[in-house]
């Protein structure tokens, strides 16, 4: 029987591996200058998730984070929908981006940025 190029170690596998050894350099490269609590996403993580209002949320909690208490306060200021910046956090969440702090024994949950640096993958390096 014979085995696909995947299931074989061919060119696709030689394309991801050589992808992770320029991201893993990138990322040392930007350790070096000091970025070290770095999280690094894959441009199509970057592009499909970085949406202008998720980055918004973002941008927010990077200024005032240490006063946003909630969901829902965040929310308020923001003057967006609450379940919209819910559904917004949870995919950020997702991604690694995000972490909520409490939330335990019908404490609200508070959105915090996990990283002090995100950068999206670069198209050259």
């Amino acid at each position: 029987m014979s085995r696909s190029n995947s299931d074989a170690g061919g060119p696709s596998d030689d394309r991801i591996a050589e992808r992770l050894l320029r991201q893993d350099k990138f990322t040392s490269d930007l350790n070096a200058q000091g970025y070290t609590d770095l999280l690094l996403l894959r441009r199509e993580n970057g592009r499909d998730v970085l949406t202008d209002s998720r980055l918004v949320l973002v941008q927010h909690l990077e200024r005032h984070g240490a006063d946003v208490e909630s969901v829902s306060d965040l929310a308020r200021r923001l003057d967006r929908d609450k379940g919209a910046v819910s559904k917004d956090l949870r995919r950020l969440a997702e991604l690694d981006i995000v972490e909520y702090e409490g939330g335990g024994d019908g404490a609200p949950k508070r959105p915090v940025l996990k990283h002090d640096h995100v950068v999206i993958e670069p198209v050259v390096y």
